[in-house]
Protein backbone atom coordinates (compact mmCIF):
# COMPACT_ATOMS: atom_id res chain seq x y z
CA UNK A 1 0.00 0.00 0.00
CA UNK A 2 3.10 2.22 0.37
CA UNK A 3 5.61 1.29 -2.31
CA UNK A 4 8.93 2.51 -3.69
CA UNK A 5 9.60 2.42 -7.41
CA UNK A 6 13.02 0.79 -7.44
CA UNK A 7 15.75 2.90 -8.93
CA UNK A 8 13.72 6.11 -8.70
CA UNK A 9 12.93 8.86 -6.23
CA UNK A 10 9.19 8.15 -6.55
CA UNK A 11 6.88 6.31 -4.16
CA UNK A 12 3.26 5.21 -4.53
CA UNK A 13 0.75 5.42 -1.71
CA UNK A 14 -2.66 3.75 -1.86
CA UNK A 15 -5.18 6.01 -0.18
CA UNK A 16 -8.81 6.08 0.82
CA UNK A 17 -10.67 9.16 -0.35
CA UNK A 18 -13.25 8.87 2.45
CA UNK A 19 -13.19 7.31 5.91
CA UNK A 20 -16.20 5.89 7.74
CA UNK A 21 -17.23 8.01 10.72
CA UNK A 22 -17.00 4.86 12.85
CA UNK A 23 -13.24 4.57 12.21
CA UNK A 24 -11.18 7.63 11.36
CA UNK A 25 -7.74 6.12 11.94
CA UNK A 26 -4.93 6.64 9.48
CA UNK A 27 -2.07 4.11 9.30
CA UNK A 28 1.41 5.40 10.21
CA UNK A 29 2.77 4.94 6.70
CA UNK A 30 0.52 7.73 5.41
CA UNK A 31 2.23 10.32 7.63
CA UNK A 32 5.63 8.75 6.87
CA UNK A 33 5.01 9.06 3.15
CA UNK A 34 3.95 12.69 3.43
CA UNK A 35 6.95 13.60 5.59
CA UNK A 36 9.35 11.83 3.21
CA UNK A 37 8.04 13.63 0.14
CA UNK A 38 9.33 16.91 -1.22
CA UNK A 39 6.49 16.99 -3.77
CA UNK A 40 3.09 15.35 -4.09
CA UNK A 41 1.02 14.04 -7.00
CA UNK A 42 -2.74 13.49 -6.58
CA UNK A 43 -5.36 12.01 -8.91
CA UNK A 44 -7.39 15.14 -9.65
CA UNK A 45 -8.84 18.22 -7.99
CA UNK A 46 -12.35 17.14 -6.82
CA UNK A 47 -14.10 20.56 -6.81
CA UNK A 48 -13.24 21.06 -10.48
CA UNK A 49 -15.58 18.20 -11.48
CA UNK A 50 -18.70 20.14 -10.39
CA UNK A 51 -19.26 22.00 -13.69
CA UNK A 52 -19.31 18.65 -15.52
CA UNK A 53 -22.02 17.01 -13.40
CA UNK A 54 -25.05 18.55 -15.04
CA UNK A 55 -26.53 18.66 -18.49
CA UNK A 56 -29.66 20.26 -19.93
CA UNK A 57 -32.79 19.95 -17.74
CA UNK A 58 -34.70 16.70 -18.31
CA UNK A 59 -31.96 15.27 -20.53
CA UNK A 60 -29.60 14.03 -17.81
CA UNK A 61 -30.31 11.37 -15.21
CA UNK A 62 -33.94 11.23 -16.35
CA UNK A 63 -32.62 9.02 -19.17
CA UNK A 64 -32.01 6.41 -16.51
CA UNK A 65 -35.65 6.13 -15.51
CA UNK A 66 -36.60 3.57 -18.19
CA UNK A 67 -33.57 1.47 -17.20
CA UNK A 68 -34.48 1.26 -13.51
CA UNK A 69 -37.39 -0.35 -11.74
CA UNK A 70 -40.27 2.02 -11.01
CA UNK A 71 -39.80 1.53 -7.28
CA UNK A 72 -36.03 2.08 -7.35
CA UNK A 73 -36.38 5.29 -9.37
CA UNK A 74 -39.04 6.61 -6.99
CA UNK A 75 -36.87 5.81 -3.97
CA UNK A 76 -33.83 7.45 -5.50
CA UNK A 77 -35.77 10.62 -6.29
CA UNK A 78 -37.20 10.72 -2.77
CA UNK A 79 -33.74 10.40 -1.22
CA UNK A 80 -32.01 12.90 -3.48
CA UNK A 81 -30.99 16.31 -2.06
CA UNK A 82 -33.46 19.10 -2.91
CA UNK A 83 -30.77 21.75 -3.18
CA UNK A 84 -27.01 22.08 -3.59
CA UNK A 85 -24.61 21.31 -6.45
CA UNK A 86 -26.02 17.82 -7.16
CA UNK A 87 -29.71 18.81 -7.21
CA UNK A 88 -32.03 18.16 -8.89
CA UNK A 89 -31.50 14.55 -9.91
CA UNK A 90 -33.01 14.96 -13.39
CA UNK A 91 -30.35 17.51 -14.35
CA UNK A 92 -27.40 15.29 -13.50
CA UNK A 93 -25.53 13.32 -16.11
CA UNK A 94 -26.18 9.60 -15.55
CA UNK A 95 -22.59 8.92 -14.47
CA UNK A 96 -22.83 11.76 -11.96
CA UNK A 97 -25.91 10.15 -10.42
CA UNK A 98 -23.94 6.90 -10.16
CA UNK A 99 -21.00 8.59 -8.44
CA UNK A 100 -23.11 10.61 -6.01
CA UNK A 101 -25.76 8.02 -5.11
CA UNK A 102 -23.65 5.79 -2.79
CA UNK A 103 -22.81 8.79 -0.61
CA UNK A 104 -26.51 9.12 0.25
CA UNK A 105 -26.18 5.89 2.21
CA UNK A 106 -22.82 6.51 3.86
CA UNK A 107 -21.65 8.24 7.02
CA UNK A 108 -18.18 9.51 6.15
CA UNK A 109 -15.46 11.99 6.94
CA UNK A 110 -12.73 13.22 4.63
CA UNK A 111 -9.95 10.83 3.79
CA UNK A 112 -6.25 11.07 2.96
CA UNK A 113 -6.07 13.60 0.13
CA UNK A 114 -7.87 16.60 1.66
CA UNK A 115 -5.72 16.34 4.78
CA UNK A 116 -2.51 16.06 2.79
CA UNK A 117 -3.50 18.93 0.53
CA UNK A 118 -4.16 21.27 3.44
CA UNK A 119 -0.77 20.42 4.93
CA UNK A 120 0.95 20.87 1.57
CA UNK A 121 -0.60 24.31 1.08
CA UNK A 122 0.28 25.37 4.63
CA UNK A 123 3.88 24.19 4.19
CA UNK A 124 4.27 25.37 0.60
CA UNK A 125 5.00 21.79 -0.50
CA UNK A 126 4.58 21.51 -4.30
CA UNK A 127 1.76 19.34 -5.64
CA UNK A 128 0.24 18.52 -9.02
CA UNK A 129 -2.50 16.33 -10.50
CA UNK A 130 -2.47 13.32 -12.81
CA UNK A 131 -5.63 14.26 -14.70
CA UNK A 132 -8.10 17.06 -15.31
CA UNK A 133 -11.76 17.03 -14.36
CA UNK A 134 -12.64 17.06 -18.05
CA UNK A 135 -10.66 13.87 -18.62
CA UNK A 136 -12.39 12.18 -15.68
CA UNK A 137 -15.80 13.24 -16.95
CA UNK A 138 -15.07 11.95 -20.45
CA UNK A 139 -14.17 8.51 -19.12
CA UNK A 140 -17.20 8.34 -16.84
CA UNK A 141 -19.40 9.34 -19.79
CA UNK A 142 -18.30 6.09 -21.45
CA UNK A 143 -20.07 3.91 -18.87
CA UNK A 144 -23.04 2.20 -20.58
CA UNK A 145 -26.41 3.57 -19.46
CA UNK A 146 -27.80 0.11 -18.78
CA UNK A 147 -24.88 -0.59 -16.41
CA UNK A 148 -25.59 2.65 -14.54
CA UNK A 149 -29.28 1.78 -14.27
CA UNK A 150 -28.49 -1.71 -13.01
CA UNK A 151 -25.99 -0.36 -10.49
CA UNK A 152 -28.51 2.11 -9.08
CA UNK A 153 -31.16 -0.63 -8.85
CA UNK A 154 -28.72 -2.75 -6.83
CA UNK A 155 -27.81 0.20 -4.66
CA UNK A 156 -31.40 1.00 -3.73
CA UNK A 157 -32.12 -2.69 -3.09
CA UNK A 158 -29.36 -2.91 -0.45
CA UNK A 159 -28.89 0.52 1.09
CA UNK A 160 -26.50 -0.80 3.73
CA UNK A 161 -24.00 -2.06 1.15
CA UNK A 162 -22.08 1.21 0.55
CA UNK A 163 -21.38 1.75 4.25
CA UNK A 164 -20.66 -1.92 4.85
CA UNK A 165 -18.19 -2.05 1.97
CA UNK A 166 -16.52 1.20 3.04
CA UNK A 167 -15.99 -0.03 6.60
CA UNK A 168 -14.60 -3.38 5.45
CA UNK A 169 -12.30 -1.71 2.95
CA UNK A 170 -11.05 0.79 5.51
CA UNK A 171 -10.22 -2.04 7.93
CA UNK A 172 -8.25 -3.88 5.22
CA UNK A 173 -6.54 -0.66 4.20
CA UNK A 174 -5.39 0.01 7.75
CA UNK A 175 -3.66 -3.38 7.64
CA UNK A 176 -2.04 -2.55 4.29
CA UNK A 177 -3.71 -5.64 2.80
CA UNK A 178 -4.09 -4.97 -0.93
CA UNK A 179 -5.40 -8.46 -1.63
CA UNK A 180 -8.21 -7.99 0.89
CA UNK A 181 -9.06 -4.56 -0.55
CA UNK A 182 -9.34 -6.09 -4.00
CA UNK A 183 -11.52 -8.96 -2.77
CA UNK A 184 -13.91 -6.59 -1.01
CA UNK A 185 -14.24 -4.53 -4.17
CA UNK A 186 -14.93 -7.63 -6.26
CA UNK A 187 -17.72 -8.60 -3.87
CA UNK A 188 -19.40 -5.22 -4.35
CA UNK A 189 -22.16 -5.65 -6.98
CA UNK A 190 -21.53 -2.33 -8.72
CA UNK A 191 -17.85 -3.10 -9.23
CA UNK A 192 -18.61 -6.05 -11.50
CA UNK A 193 -20.96 -4.36 -13.95
CA UNK A 194 -19.63 -3.91 -17.51
CA UNK A 195 -17.91 -0.64 -18.17
CA UNK A 196 -17.81 0.64 -14.62
CA UNK A 197 -14.44 -0.75 -13.58
CA UNK A 198 -12.98 0.14 -16.98
CA UNK A 199 -13.93 3.81 -16.67
CA UNK A 200 -13.17 4.26 -12.99
CA UNK A 201 -9.96 2.22 -12.77
CA UNK A 202 -8.51 0.54 -15.87
CA UNK A 203 -8.50 3.38 -18.40
CA UNK A 204 -7.28 5.86 -15.84
CA UNK A 205 -4.46 3.55 -14.74
CA UNK A 206 -3.16 3.36 -18.29
CA UNK A 207 -3.31 7.12 -18.76
CA UNK A 208 -1.66 7.77 -15.40
CA UNK A 209 1.15 5.34 -16.15
CA UNK A 210 2.11 7.28 -19.26
CA UNK A 211 2.16 10.55 -17.34
CA UNK A 212 4.03 9.09 -14.41
CA UNK A 213 6.76 7.80 -16.71
CA UNK A 214 7.41 11.40 -17.66
CA UNK A 215 7.71 12.22 -13.96
CA UNK A 216 9.82 9.22 -13.00
CA UNK A 217 12.58 9.50 -15.57
CA UNK A 218 13.85 13.02 -14.81
CA UNK A 219 12.65 13.19 -11.22
CA UNK A 220 15.19 14.24 -8.60
CA UNK A 221 13.03 15.53 -5.75
CA UNK A 222 11.37 12.94 -3.54
CA UNK A 223 7.87 12.55 -4.99
CA UNK A 224 4.89 10.77 -3.46
CA UNK A 225 2.10 9.71 -5.83
CA UNK A 226 -1.18 9.34 -3.92
CA UNK A 227 -3.95 7.33 -5.61
CA UNK A 228 -6.92 5.34 -4.39
CA UNK A 229 -5.90 1.92 -3.08
CA UNK A 230 -8.01 0.13 -5.71
CA UNK A 231 -5.72 1.53 -8.40
CA UNK A 232 -2.87 -0.57 -6.98
CA UNK A 233 -4.58 -3.96 -7.05
CA UNK A 234 -6.44 -6.26 -9.42
CA UNK A 235 -5.91 -6.80 -13.16
CA UNK A 236 -4.57 -3.78 -15.03
CA UNK A 237 -3.52 -1.99 -11.88
CA UNK A 238 -1.26 1.05 -11.96
CA UNK A 239 1.83 -0.93 -10.92
CA UNK A 240 1.35 -3.33 -13.83
CA UNK A 241 0.81 -0.44 -16.23
CA UNK A 242 4.03 1.22 -15.10
CA UNK A 243 5.99 -2.01 -15.64
CA UNK A 244 8.42 -0.78 -13.02
CA UNK A 245 9.75 -2.98 -10.17
CA UNK A 246 8.50 -1.97 -6.76
CA UNK A 247 9.12 -2.89 -3.16
CA UNK A 248 7.14 -2.20 -0.01
CA UNK A 249 8.36 0.63 2.17
CA UNK A 250 6.18 -0.50 5.08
Amino acid sequence: MYLRLIGTNVRLLGSMHLFPTTSRRTPPWVAEGYDWAEALVFESDPPTILPFLKTEPQSGAARLQPLMSVDAWAQLQALWPVDGPVAPLVELRPWAALVVAPTLFQQVVEGVEPRMLRSAIAQAKPYRYLETAGEVAALLESIPLDAIGAALDLLVADRDEPQRTLERMHAAWLEGDLQAVQQIAVESPMFNLPGIRHAILDARNRAWAQRLKNIILPQRERTLVVVGALHLCGPGNLIECLAQPVEAVF
